[in-house]
């Protein structure tokens, strides 16, 4: 071709791409590229045509060339960016991080490619190479307060608390208003530090600020629980002033079950994190004769425990960015029958979506430790430890209560075995947590204290993923000084890969559950490690997790009531080595032959529970609480 024919042929390509031809106008443009293959314009073109057919490697490798011959070229690094958010939002990590970092390689000064290179990293849980995108990007743009906020979150999840903490300080210093720095400031950095006051104290601000943001709202009312100057009925109280802002809309007409009962779970914690755990053994155990299960996940960072869940569910939808309005309408088309909330007030939550009323029977279950106050939820899944008679007037919900405990747990397939009693060994006892440091407060220092002092020669072992951070080691120690414990007897660990976390049960022999927020999966990791939790329970339904598994493990006597039985309970406990290690070899057995992992018979009852609700919603009967069992 002559230089004007190629020219020609080029523009008859684009005549035919608007007029929906693209087989064509692929070959026209392509012919046009082989006559004059410099021209930058005519390769981004060709790109739009393959991104338009569908070819997304085919796209990319045309804008990669357009921008080789014309780094400037804004057409073209836009489409590359676009393929690279296309290919991240349909799970091709890979091929989206190629696109980035060709778009990085060919314009150092990008921001874009940058900034999202970084939110693909931290989505896979690549943490430490985000940081260095996320500080780059600060570095191209500093006014801008999103990039200090990113680095925050990174490093939050890294627990690299101090320095999240000033990460979100710069974002502040930026914009002193902002609300997602204000908040997970408070959620991510204080509270975790077990800052609670000061915690509370910035949402408490923020909310000022934006009265209307439903995630600051959310973020008080999970805080609460871990506050032991609060009375349960100030807590379902606050629940219920939030819960009153949404009034409960009429149910969305469904078909009825034909014959299966169409379940949907929602959850951010689709993962290895305690929701996780607990919802497997359900997944794996469902009847799909008599019911589909469909989970939408609002996930952030999967993981293989994600994989695990993904291929025990009929179907599967990815929802992180969907708003609460698309999701709403997605889960009435798909016909959900109960829609069961796994996060309660917790981060990533969908509670917007119950409260359009997306499904005619609403339930919140293992996800959060008591009710939602929404009026559109219809019940909240619990036992009879858990929420013993007289628990009904702190929830907006109907309670059901299960037969035994209010989850399953399926126990880690990496755990090592139950190790010897280790006060045999040092001659000395430790007790110990492996609690998350939010539950630490000065009460539980003062009360730990006392047990230290009533077996002289004890020592108390601390762990969890936040004492990995120099400063908070600090705090912690100090915690405990003020309470008038030797820091010399602490010690504090941080985190681990889980089977080195859990084979830090190793060197406890006896395990002190905190308060007012008690241990639910770091309970039974305890028990099944060998190790007996104290726990002192209490009125809230988060005070008594670790009440209820003890309870299946045949140990209800280790839940006691007032502090002085708990120091009391704790110094018997060592004072006998000798059955204190027939109790270690005999934990994991019991625990085994318990009702805490027969996940068949729970997923029964749950299944039996979720078929009443639908009969009353059915039959136009408003919510109620009710028990079920075997008998």
């Amino acid at each position: 071709m002559t230089p004007d024919q190629a020219e020609g042929c080029h523009r008859q390509g684009l005549i035919a791409a608007q007029a929906g031809r693209l087989d064509e106008a692929q070959d026209l443009i392509a012919q046009a590229i082989a006559a004059r293959p410099g021209v930058a314009a005519w390769w981004a073109n060709y790109g739009l045509v393959l991104e338009s057919k569908g070819d997304a490697p085919g796209a990319v490798q045309a804008y990669s060339g357009a921008l080789n011959l014309d780094g400037g070229l804004a057409m073209a690094m836009d489409g590359l960016l676009a393929m690279a958010e296309g290919l991240r939002s349909a799970g091709r990590a890979d091929l989206a991080e190629g696109c980035y970092r060709r778009a990085m390689a060919l314009d150092p000064a990008g921001l874009a490619a940058v900034a999202n290179a970084g939110v693909l990293l931290r989505a896979q849980a690549r943490r430490d190479e985000a940081v260095r995108l996320y500080r780059r990007a600060a570095a191209l743009e500093p006014g801008n307060w999103v990039h200090p906020y990113n680095i925050g979150n990174a490093l939050a999840e890294l627990s690299r608390l101090d320095a999240a903490g000033r990460a979100y300080e710069s974002a502040l210093a930026v914009d002193p208003a902002r609300a997602e720095a204000l908040a997970n400031r408070s959620t991510r950095v204080l509270s975790v530090q077990g800052r609670l006051a000061e915690s509370l104290a910035g949402v408490e601000r923020a909310l000022r600020l934006h009265p209307g943001a439903d995630s600051l709202h959310t973020a008080r009312l999970f805080l609460m629980q871990f506050d032991p100057g609060r009375t349960m009925a100030q807590v379902a109280q606050a629940h219920a002033d939030w819960g009153a802002r949404y009034p409960d809309r009429p149910a969305p007409a469904v078909a009825a079950p034909a014959p299966k009962l169409r379940i949907g779970y929602v959850s951010p914690d689709f993962r290895a994190h305690p929701v996780g755990f607990f919802l497997e053994p359900v997944l794996a155990a469902h009847d799909r004769d008599a019911v589909e299960v469909v989970c939408y996940a609002n996930t952030a960072n999967p993981d293989w425990k994600t994989e695990r869940l993904r291929a025990l569910a009929d179907a599967w939808v990815w929802t992180a960015g969907m708003s609460d309005a698309e999701l709403g309408e997605r889960i009435r088309a798909d016909n959900i029958h109960v829609l069961v909330d796994l996060a309660g007030h917790t981060f990533g939550n969908r509670l917007g979506v119950f409260a359009t009323r997306a499904a005619p029977v609403q339930v919140t279950w293992a996800g959060y430790v008591g009710t939602t106050g929404l009026p559109a939820m219809d019940y909240l899944i619990s036992d009879r430890r858990q929420s013993p008679e007289g628990a009904d007037g702190w929830a907006i919900e109907g309670i059901v209560r299960m037969p035994d405990s209010y989850v399953p747990w399926g126990p880690p397939d990496d755990a090592p075995p139950v190790a010897p009693l280790p006060m045999l060994t040092r001659g000395t006892p430790t007790f110990g947590s492996l609690n998350a440091l939010p539950k630490l407060n000065p009460a539980v220092a003062a009360l730990w204290t006392r047990v230290l002092d009533a077996v002289p020669g004890s020592r108390l072992l601390l762990r969890t993923p936040g004492l990995d951070d120099a400063a908070q080691r600090v705090r912690t120690l100090d915690l405990f000084a003020r309470a008038g414990a030797d820091p010399a007897r602490l010690d504090l660990l941080g985190g681990a890969p889980h089977r080195e976390f859990l084979g830090g049960y190793g060197a406890i022999d006896v395990a002190l559950d905190p308060f007012p927020y008690s241990g639910g999966l770091t309970t039974l990791e305890a028990l099944w490690m060998g190790v007996p939790v104290v726990t002192l329970g209490g009125e809230r339904f988060c005070s008594r997790h670790a009440a209820t598994h003890l309870a299946s493990a045949g140990l209800s006597g280790l839940a006691v009531e007032g502090e002085d039985a708990y120091v009391a309970m704790a110094a018997a406990l060592v004072s006998d080595p000798e059955a204190l290690a027939g109790l270690r070899g005999l934990l994991r057995d019991r625990l085994r032959a318990s009702p805490a992992l027969d996940g068949l018979r729970f997923t029964r009852a749950l299944e039996a529970a979720f078929g009443a609700m639908w009969q009353r919603a059915a039959a136009g009967q408003g919510r109620a609480s009710f028990a079920l069992n075997f008998d």
